[in-house]
């Protein structure tokens, strides 16, 4: 988030942080392995190929870690890397926890809407090795590039689950989508409007800003702009927009879309969504 905020003022006239010698993949990895045995000793930990590791619990059971999503936040921010190694730890620690527990309990005031591209589940499963472990998530449609998936907030991690799983919570199907944003509501801040000429920005802390898509009280009191609201979401911790009729203010967010959408961790979409009948469509 703190490379895109700067990279966003930048694009306007302002000067952004910049950064020294970075990290090759291979010794961003040997990082990672050296601060995993450190912190958690009982687990064997081998490099299986670039930014890919291979993690062997006491319990017998394993994992395969990818550092690519932890590499680009470093690169992003390499002065942030002891922060990043932190999180991925912790990070890997549940995943060792819900991996090794008999039962795993989701906890239903922590369920999130989160808006994803349609390419995330190819992707997703690429990254399992070409689909060989089956991806059985919650979702559902929001237009023609996006779709809502609903997963539990945790203080580490973003766990996806099941329909098998959506069972045992005996949530109602119909009932999901407003129960998810009624606890986002309640887990994120304010959202902070940083107005500008050609475009303005929202955040809320990084990792839900493409979600408020869906908070259609918040585009609804939005401050007046050129023409109807158009947004660019490049990622899930960016949301800038600017109105239909600047075309300045158009071609800014649309070239940053592209740039960020290339470069980003977690890329979402280089296409721009205009505000509609309470919903966002693709803006041709």
């Amino acid at each position: 988030m703190k490379r895109m905020l700067a990279s966003l003022l930048c694009s306007f006239g302002l000067t952004g942080p910049a950064h020294g010698q970075t990290l090759s993949p291979d010794q961003f990895t040997q990082v990672v392995v050296k601060a995993i045995r450190q912190a958690q000793p009982a687990n064997s930990v081998t490099i299986k190929g670039k930014l890919e590791l291979a993690i062997q619990y006491p319990e017998g059971k394993g994992a395969v870690a990818y550092l690519d999503n932890a590499y680009s936040k470093y690169l992003s921010d390499p002065a942030g890397l002891e922060e990043i190694l932190q999180k991925y730890i912790a990070a890997l620690a549940d995943m060792q926890k819900k991996a090794t527990a008999k039962t795993v309990a989701i906890d239903r005031t922590r369920i999130v809407p989160i808006v994803k591209d349609r390419h995330w589940l190819a992707e997703v499963r690429k990254s399992l090795k070409g689909g060989k472990q089956a991806i059985d998530n919650v979702y559902e449609d929001y237009n023609e590039e996006l779709m809502v998936i609903f997963a539990e907030d945790t203080d580490n991690n973003i766990n996806y689950f099941s329909p098998k799983d959506l069972e045992k919570l005996d949530i109602p199907r119909d009932k999901l989508r407003e129960l998810a944003m009624e606890n986002l509501r309640r887990l994120l801040p304010k959202p902070q409007i940083r107005a500008g000429a050609l475009a303005s920005m929202i955040t809320v802390g990084g990792d839900y800003e493409a979600s408020l898509l869906l908070f259609d009280d918040l585009w609804a009191n939005l401050p007046a702009v050129d023409g109807e609201i158009v947004v660019a979401v490049p990622t899930r911790d960016l949301l800038v927009f600017t109105g239909s009729h600047n075309q300045k203010g158009l071609e800014k967010i649309r070239e940053f879309a592209s740039t960020e959408s290339r470069e980003s961790a977690y890329r979402l979409s280089d296409k721009l969504f205009v505000y509609r009948n309470g919903h966002f469509v693709r803006f041709e």
